[in-house]
């Protein structure tokens, strides 16, 4: 939506948006009124469009919408295509569909620049690991990324659909050539995040291609899905 529409017709977006650990555009974001989701912080906005998705709380979307207030949810992007299919409605539901194809255009620019940078070499075996052994399997955006990008997904090799956990000594049995890790962590001395910080994490690290990608680049599925594979390119 900020990278849609301008600043002032923006009633509100949601208080992860100026957050510039987890969104790409926090720069754009300040100064807009934001919101966690609830229906009691919307409607006193008195909104023209609400925008959703199928995990905003069920409960506010039905509230807003036995309110008569247009409400328009969207499933989350889980492919590249996909991706451009999202920007592409989000642009027609706020009037802006030129906005929408520069967007895609854009995209499509970057996804082919990564693609040149990684010809003719041979794709290396990775994994994106982040606290807990969170990492992304087949059928996740993630995983596009990944091989878009010239590599070979550790994760969906194994067998992890979706999302899933990696323990510390299958990682090290796995023995991949790179692990991609979040450039921007909150919290790094949870317990989560020992996970990375292991010794034995370590060590392998020592010997391994650390590959570190700014979180706000792929942590929500959109159109930054590019500049993800772009930045995993360039480093190879």
């Amino acid at each position: 939506l900020l990278m849609l529409v301008e600043k002032d017709r923006i009633a509100a977006v949601t208080d992860l948006a100026p957050d510039r650990n987890y969104s790409y555009m926090w720069q754009a974001a300040e100064g807009i009124n934001i919101h966690s989701g609830l229906a009691e912080e919307v409607v006193p906005l008195s909104p023209d469009l609400i925008i959703g998705s199928t995990f905003t709380t069920g409960n506010s979307v039905q509230m807003l919408r036995q309110l008569d207030y247009p409400v328009q949810t969207f499933n989350s992007p889980a492919t590249l295509l996909e991706v451009e299919e999202f920007t592409r409605d989000i642009g027609e539901v706020v009037g802006e569909p030129q906005r929408a194809e520069q967007l895609i255009k854009t995209m499509r620019s970057e996804i082919a620049q990564a693609k040149s940078l990684v010809e003719g070499k041979p794709q290396l075996l990775a994994i994106s690991y982040a606290p807990n052994g969170f990492t992304a399997g087949k059928h996740t955006l993630k995983h596009e990324i990944i091989e878009t990008a010239g590599y070979r997904n550790l994760a969906a090799e194994l067998g992890i659909s979706y999302y899933g956990n990696l323990g510390v000594e299958q990682l090290l049995k796995a023995k991949p050539d790179v692990i991609i890790v979040d450039e921007d962590l909150a919290n790094q001395n949870s317990l989560a995040q020992q996970f990375t910080s292991h010794p034995a994490i370590k060590r392998l690290l020592g010997e391994k291609s650390v590959t570190r990608i700014p979180s706000n680049y792929w942590l929500c599925p959109g159109p930054l899905a590019s500049k993800a594979i772009l930045a995993l390119a360039e480093k190879r």
